[in-house]
């Protein structure tokens, strides 16, 4: 089979929630919980068929969606990365023949109809095999920066490893030198203080740049990017496995990454973004607050 399908994340614990009644994804965003938000707008676009990765409170999500038909599941045991995730969700695909490509995005990000209508159509174009989302910066500050050169999508880096190239590049290294440099970063406390333990650990090692697609960069490239990740990909299936199946989860949260996938690809293959013009166009929740405010901008597009 060869049409489209979709692959949802929604395995994760979602803490920052505070609130271990449901998954994440079940929150009701005015009155309708976020996944089934997700899932109404990828079938408007005319994809139908789904796989949801549950992992915490996997009745919670399978209750949520059983009112659906065509969703299948796939069960992570440990949260052991995004990358993880969806491996066990593209093997599902696998087992079942899909030999064409998997809309992969979290269960907690609620995507306009658009935008993964502009994911098909790119697709269908590309000879990448790897086509994915974008937004501006100032939406998401905090986002993994989309690597270019020119026009070339070469992938994605971390904000926090950007800056360890900011202080790889100083001639000075120590403790004072690193403060210093990151005093005025956009980043918070919590960043910060990650970023100077690895400077410290690995003092003698630290880059100053990175080759990412086979080009060079330094901080000032990657922070001089216009766009960050959305976590909203369209893959093709086989490709995908492979790229995963390369990675290891050697890193400091002994995780496996998406985007480190993503990257191989890119390295491969090459890839194509779609930048999200709208910040309505993409919305997700992190916190209570962060849900209250999704939800009242539901309910002020939504009235009667």
């Amino acid at each position: 089979m060869k049409d489209f399908v979709a692959l949802l994340l929604c395995a994760g614990k979602g803490s920052r929630m505070n609130d271990d009644s449901t998954n994440k994804v079940c929150f009701p965003v005015n009155g309708v919980p976020a996944v089934r938000r997700t899932i109404d707008n990828i079938r408007r676009a005319g994809i139908d068929k789904f796989i949801v990765v549950v992992g915490h409170k996997a009745d919670k999500v399978m209750e949520c969606l059983s009112c659906y038909d065509n969703v299948a599941y796939a069960y992570q045991a440990e949260q052991s990365g995004t990358g993880n995730a969806a491996l066990m969700g593209l093997r599902v695909l696998e087992s079942l023949g899909y030999k064409g490509a998997a809309l992969i995005c979290m269960g907690d990000k609620i995507i306009s109809s658009d935008v993964i209508s502009k994911l098909i159509d790119r697709y269908k174009t590309s000879d990448t095999g790897t086509v994915f989302a974008v937004q501006p910066k100032a939406f998401n500050e905090g986002g993994g920066r989309i690597a270019m050169k020119g026009d070339k999508v070469c992938g994605i880096y971390e904000q926090t490893d950007s800056y360890i190239l900011k202080l790889g590049a100083l001639s000075e290294k120590s403790r004072e030198s690193f403060e210093l440099a990151l005093r005025d970063a956009p980043i918070n406390e919590k960043k910060k203080s990650k970023v100077i333990d690895y400077a410290l650990a690995h003092i003698d090692t630290i880059p100053s740049e990175v080759t990412i697609s086979g080009e060079r960069f330094d901080h000032g490239d990657i922070e001089g990017g216009q766009y960050v990740n959305t976590a909203t990909y369209l893959c093709d299936i086989e490709k995908t496995v492979k790229a995963i199946n390369e990675l290891d989860s050697n890193n400091a949260q002994g995780e496996i990454y998406l985007t480190d996938a993503i990257n191989i690809m890119a390295s491969q293959n090459g890839a194509e973004i779609i930048p999200i013009s709208a910040k309505e166009e993409m919305l997700t929740f992190a916190t209570k607050e962060e849900l209250a405010k999704v939800s009242d901008y539901f309910a002020s597009v939504e009235k009667e």
